[in-house]
């Protein structure tokens, strides 16, 4: 729901799931809403706009991304992609002249397991807006903004915990999130509407140290992407501290065919890939692969899918 044309009556903007979004207009009372039928939103310079379309599963976010009083659109789609149309009109008459892709560590920003549902906030509390993403999985992931509030940059995520496990649902069915304050206690909660139709409530917790609600970074092994993959996946881990980390593949019957790193870390997000060989370089057959990341004490396996 957004008030698109500042009349004071809120409208409808509903992606589709062909890829396009189409903005319903209130015509009746703000307390009432009727809608019209409903405007296709396009993209280009003037005379030669097309209709948005980001290929499948459209999730659209409004928000004024570059903070020069017009509001923008964010943009998730099936293949995990981040979009965003800058209006180059006015905050009462939208006009979207270019399509760009959200970055992440200055490639294009996927989210793992793809199909990204974004909702924009300042999550940690500096002033700047971050971005917080749903995927096909069921995880929730959040990207801190390194940049400004104006010009966001980011580089690598983290996932979101509930009660000290990353919320990861059941079965691959789209986790959509949203922060608002549910209980109205000053600290941002989690609603996360899912494919099997419930909506979750993830209530916030303070941070006691300081008062803030925080996303904790903790040890993690994080999704490959993609998986099931051919020929290449990224595999990410996640230290809280400088330390060291391994990450060695092994077939399904527990042999060691790849160790793709073991060394020292700093802290942050880390990333690597695997091509589908073994360590004398080889290429290894279609089959069911496990990745074990291993840190100090920690250690988290995850199963991997090569099909050639």
């Amino acid at each position: 729901m957004v008030d698109a044309d500042l009349d004071g009556r809120k409208d409808l903007l509903v992606g589709e799931a062909e890829g396009n979004i189409r903005l319903y207009l209130n015509v009746n009372t703000d307390a009432d809403p009727a809608f019209d039928g409903g405007t296709l939103l396009e993209v280009g310079p003037a005379g030669s706009k097309t209709i948005i379309d980001v290929g499948q599963r459209t999730t659209p976010v409004v928000v004024d991304w570059d903070n020069d009083g017009r509001r923008d659109i964010i943009v998730g789609d099936k293949d995990g992609l981040v979009r965003l149309y800058r209006n180059a009109g006015t905050d009462a008459s939208w006009d979207f002249e270019s399509e760009e892709m959200i970055l992440n560590s200055g490639v294009n920003l996927v989210v793992p397991a793809v199909r990204s549902s974004p909702h924009v906030e300042d999550l940690d509390g500096d002033g700047m807006k971050d971005l917080l993403l749903g995927n096909t999985a069921g995880q929730i992931l959040t990207y801190f903004n390194t940049g400004t509030d104006a010009a966001p940059v980011f580089h690598g995520y983290s996932a979101v915990e509930s009660d000290g496990s990353a919320i990861d649902l059941a079965g691959d069915l789209r986790s959509r999130p949203f922060v608002c304050d549910w209980n109205d206690d000053g600290i941002m909660d989690l609603l996360v509407g899912y494919g099997d139709g419930l909506v979750r409530l993830y209530i916030g917790m303070d941070d006691l140290t300081n008062g803030e609600c925080v996303t904790p970074v903790a040890v993690r092994l994080l999704p490959a992407w993609p998986n099931p993959f051919n020929p290449v996946t990224t595999i990410g881990f996640e230290l809280d501290m400088a330390g060291p980390a391994s990450l060695r593949i092994y077939d399904a019957s527990g042999r060691l065919v790849k160790t793709l790193t073991n060394g020292i870390f700093a802290a942050g997000l880390h990333e690597m890939v695997w091509n589908g060989t073994g360590d004398a370089g080889q290429s290894v057959s279609s089959g069911v692969y496990f990745c074990r990341f291993e840190s100090g004490t920690f250690r988290q396996t995850q199963k991997l899918v090569l099909l050639r």
